[in-house]
């Protein structure tokens, strides 16, 4: 069966010399994997992590691996590539994100959320604390956005995503200055977080914290390469 179908995508995979595989996340039918056979011939060289594509391909019911024919680029990166804190953010986004989707886990939403970052980040903007707002931001689409229940919350309760005035009954918790910076970002927009100065030691703090609390949050999740990288741009 022939479909069309918007993606993102995720990773891809030599497959032979003119051939690919490729991991990418559907509208439709959320985290897939492709044969693109002749990409390297093809517009499939060309694709670069998280892009957003239109595909066509055919789907066979005796074969997990659908057959892409046709790709084709729904946003050209002008910045992205060639922007070094950029490209590294999306490096570290890619990551994440396959830690985080599950093969044929349709999300619109969240396709949505990602896809509309993306057009946003390859403008001139400001990038300081933005893997910070992402992943704090990205807890909203996987259902575990921390609340906040008191004004004055210094530590932060790991398994339960609650910001606290108090240590809880277990160990599972983080506490200090990294802490109340995340539980003031909570309750700010966008331009807020991205317009506050923090000093490069908290920055990476922060993230480390959010990067524990998805633990908690989505089994097996790990990022073995990226963590070195982003905390790199904040040398």
């Amino acid at each position: 069966m022939k479909k069309t179908d918007a993606g993102i995508l995720l990773k891809r995979i030599p497959y032979s010399e003119t051939s690919l595989v490729l991991t990418i996340f559907t509208l439709s039918e959320g985290k897939k994997s492709f044969l693109f056979q002749g990409a390297k011939k093809k517009k499939g060289n060309v694709l670069l992590p998280l892009s957003p594509i239109e595909l066509t391909y055919f789907q066979r019911d005796d074969s997990q691996l659908a057959k892409i024919s046709e790709t084709q680029l729904l946003h050209t990166f002008e910045s992205i590539p060639f922007h070094p804190i950029k490209s590294t953010i999306v490096f570290f986004e890619v990551e994440v994100l396959q830690s985080i989707l599950h093969e044929g886990v349709k999300d619109e939403i969240l396709f949505r959320f990602i896809e509309n970052e993306l057009c946003w980040m390859d403008k001139p903007v400001p990038l300081t604390n933005y893997p910070i707002y992402w992943m704090l931001e990205l807890t909203k689409y996987l259902g575990f956005f921390p609340l906040k229940p008191d004004n004055k919350t210094p530590f932060l309760d790991l398994e339960n995503g609650l910001f606290l005035g108090s240590a809880p009954l277990h160990t599972n918790y983080k506490n200090g200055i990294e802490v109340e910076w995340l539980s003031e970002f909570v309750n700010l927009t966008k331009q807020e977080i991205l317009g506050i100065e923090l000093p490069k030691k908290h920055r990476k703090n922060c993230l480390s914290i959010l990067i524990e609390f998805y633990k908690f949050h989505i089994p097996n999740f790990n990022l073995k390469d990226s963590i070195a990288i982003i905390e790199s741009i904040w040398e």
